[in-house]
């Protein structure tokens, strides 16, 4: 790279915050040389906020394509992509490899510690000088989770004729861990505890750790698994010997038991349960003492169109007739939220006898079902945070019912025949005999293409961030935030890293046992869920329960892949066979029985289906060589070593 100097621009309103984190709101921009803008916080400032806006997310609310995202795997599928999005992602998937800026803040930490020295208030310019260093350790963060070790490079690489003094080897992976735990723990304390959401802090910082060190003693724990699956390279640039795992899930519990200490609680302020946990995701930022570190949208400024995408096709029509409906959350996932009495994970209850898979193309069917008097029935007694989550039939948003009936039940002599709408344009006009077929919010087939794009093809809709502000979802208008750390993830990593300690034959942790200290932790957030009731006993804690409550805890929040890839176990859920249930996706329908003078007219049944034309049926599918991303290869410099299985 020949340039050595950042470009710097103050930019009017490039990222612009909720009322009390609008610290970048900028006026009046104008260009500085690099002197003069480290010589004011004005100009420093601007700078970051350039830095903060390349912060890596795979998933965002700004942009439609990285909605998509959400659709991916087995939570949710995408429907406005139902066909072109759908197919399974190849080794290339979320590869981010951006030494362009790290070389940038790089050159920005040097400025700090030349040029601004002298200019800047002490404990300013310490803050500054800490902040550059989260954003950096951050971004080994998130190239360590793709690729295992990478070359650390902490000082300004100048241009130069002859490249080859450039050309360093990747270090360890656990070496690339060590340095982003150090680095948050070296610079916590000049973060400053302010409970500000949009910028570094020592929240944001021991927030970070405490994933990391989850991720890095995860990783550890496992070193015999990967081994088996030949993913440890012998140089360490991927696999931690199993030895470090204590040193890594200590760090996790330090981290959350900092965060406990600066005041960081989970969100509780409605009665209801599930309002109170949907809620927790759409409160402003100043508001919520459980958000430790976001991305911020005022939808003037910065757009948030998530809520434009994903609201009811009833609710959005009026406005965008092509909009909404676009994430579909499917069986898979609801089927986890467990029984509230009696903690059982079990799947949704829609047939007498064995469960039974329909075929999507049937119209007919002798199939037994169960009945139930109201759509919602069949969801009953289930865990508080589905409703939090999920719309499903019989629910209702912003006080109006959605409507996702998917058809008719017809009763004849031998079981029941369907009718329904095929098209988009048949569900507000087709009837029979004087009965609406097909809710206004679907489900569809979505057997004709793309004239079915904006409508459930699940059977179910997202609440999740969903802003429930009428009007919202005009023009980006919605303020809910994108969540990068919350302390409820923060309680569940540290339970995971007690339970691990716990396994390893660490009795105790700061004089407490081990496993009381998991428990106390996944209690906290399943207390929170749904109520004293549903906490766990300490004989029903195991690595099973809490792979499922950060499944649906932390649904849609983008930690489903990179839990399975830690844990080893994403090649075993998504293997390619077609008679693998865990890596096909499952879709739940339910339709209203039409049989007028009988006991069951009104009534509701449901059919469970497989996702038809998600990548012409193909099933879910992680190679096993997808566990680290490929190395990316240059000539120029010998010394890098490919990932494991290419």
């Amino acid at each position: 790279m020949k340039k050595n100097k950042l470009s710097i621009v103050l930019l009017s309103g490039l990222l612009l915050f909720s009322s009390c984190d609008n610290w970048l709101e900028q006026t009046n921009p104008m260009s500085f040389d690099e002197n003069k803008a480290y010589a004011s916080e004005v100009g420093i400032t601007s700078i970051v906020s350039n830095l903060y806006s390349r912060m890596k997310y795979w998933q965002d609310f700004v942009q439609d394509n990285l909605s998509y995202d959400l659709g991916r795997w087995d939570e949710a599928m995408n429907n406005s992509q139902y066909w072109d999005k759908s197919n399974n992602v190849g080794t290339n998937y979320r590869d981010y490899y951006d030494y362009g800026f790290i070389r940038e803040l790089n050159l920005h930490i040097r400025n700090l510690n030349t040029l601004s020295v002298g200019q800047i208030k002490a404990d300013k310019l310490k803050y500054f000088q800490a902040e550059a260093r989260y954003l950096r350790a951050y971004t080994y963060f998130k190239m360590v989770v793709q690729y295992g070790g990478v070359p650390l490079v902490t000082e300004v690489t100048e241009y130069m004729e002859d490249p080859t003094p450039l050309a360093v080897p990747r270090n360890k992976e656990a070496e690339i861990y060590d340095f982003v735990i150090s680095e948050l723990d070296a610079v916590k304390e000049d973060l400053g505890t302010s409970h500000i959401k949009t910028r570094a802090t020592k929240g944001a910082a021991m927030a970070l750790k405490c994933r990391a060190a989850l991720y890095a003693g995860t990783l550890a724990y496992n070193y015999d698994k990967s081994a088996t699956k030949t993913l440890n390279l012998s140089s360490g640039a991927t696999g931690i010997e199993r030895s470090k795992a204590e040193g890594y899930l200590k760090a996790c519990l330090d981290a959350c038991t900092e965060l406990d200490a600066l005041g960081y609680q989970l969100y509780q302020k409605q009665a209801d349960l599930a309002t109170n946990y949907a809620e927790s995701f759409i409160a402003k930022p100043a508001d919520n003492p459980e958000l430790i570190f976001c991305k911020a949208y005022d939808g003037v400024n910065v757009k948030n169109n998530f809520t434009t995408w994903a609201l009811s096709r009833k609710l959005i029509r009026a406005l965008n007739n092509k909009a909404g409906c676009q994430i579909n959350p499917v069986l898979n996932l609801l089927n986890d939220y467990e029984m509230l009495d009696t903690h059982e994970i079990k799947d949704m209850d829609a047939y007498v006898g064995d469960e039974i898979i329909e075929d999507m193309n049937e119209y007919e069917s002798t199939c037994q079902y169960n009945l139930y008097d109201k759509p919602e029935d069949i969801f009953a007694g289930r865990d508080p945070r589905l409703a939090g989550t999920v719309l499903h039939p019989g629910s209702s948003f912003r006080g109006v019912s959605v409507d996702l009936q998917a058809g008719l039940a017809i009763p004849t002599a031998d079981g029941y025949r369907f009718e329904t709408a095929h098209k988009i344009s048949e569900v507000d006009n087709k009837t029979y005999e004087g009965q609406k077929v097909t809710g206004e919010d679907g489900p569809l087939r979505g057997d004709d293409g793309s004239s079915n794009w904006y409508i459930s093809h699940s059977g179910f809709l997202l609440r999740k961030f969903v802003d429930t502000a009428t009007g919202s979802e005009i023009n980006g208008a919605s303020s809910v935030p994108y969540v990068v750390f919350r302390f409820g993830e923060a309680l569940l990593n540290a339970a995971e890293a007690a339970f691990y300690l716990h396994e390893l034959g660490v009795a105790s942790y700061n004089g407490r046992p081990t496993k009381t200290i998991a428990l106390d932790y996944i209690n906290r957030v399943r207390q929170r869920a749904g109520g004293e009731a549903f906490k766990l006993t300490e004989n029903e804690l195991t690595f099973n329960r809490i792979v499922n409550e950060r499944r649906v805890e932390l649904a849609f929040e983008d930690h489903r892949y990179e839990d399975l890839k830690r844990w080893r176990i994403a090649d075993e859920v998504w293997y390619n066979d077609q008679a693998n249930k865990s890596a096909t996706i499952y879709v739940l329908w339910p339709y209203k029985i039409y049989a007028p003078g009988t006991p069951e007219d009104g009534k509701w049944i449901y059919r469970k289906m497989k996702a038809q034309n998600r990548a012409n049926n193909a099933i879910l599918y992680f190679d096993k060589k997808m566990y680290y991303n490929g190395y990316p290869m240059n000539e120029g410099n010998p010394n890098i070593e490919k990932n494991p299985n290419y």
